[in-house]
């Protein structure tokens, strides 16, 4: 099979041949390039995140929370993993 080459200005540069065997597909599967195009964009990154644990979350340290008389349960920490903006667990 034969295929013509062009310029980055989109000129005609000539002629490559190339293997039926690799690049003769009759038909193209949108969903398998593009699983493989999603695998390759991940396999880029470099997986270096990191979450914050209890030490590392920056909240005050200040009781936020009446102990009796407010209704609700008894914290002492805001950077607890149950609120929003708080640490991871483990």
């Amino acid at each position: 099979m034969e295929l013509s080459v062009k310029t980055l200005e989109g000129k005609a540069a000539g002629k490559a041949t190339v293997d039926d065997a690799v690049f003769g597909i009759e038909e193209i599967r949108g969903d398998v390039i593009q699983r493989m195009v999603r695998y390759q964009l991940a396999k880029r990154q470099a997986g270096t995140h990191k979450t914050q644990e209890r030490a590392d979350v920056s909240v005050t340290t200040k009781k936020y929370i009446r102990q009796k008389g407010s209704g609700g349960a008894r914290h002492g920490s805001k950077n607890a993993n149950i609120f929003v903006g708080g640490a991871v667990a483990h």
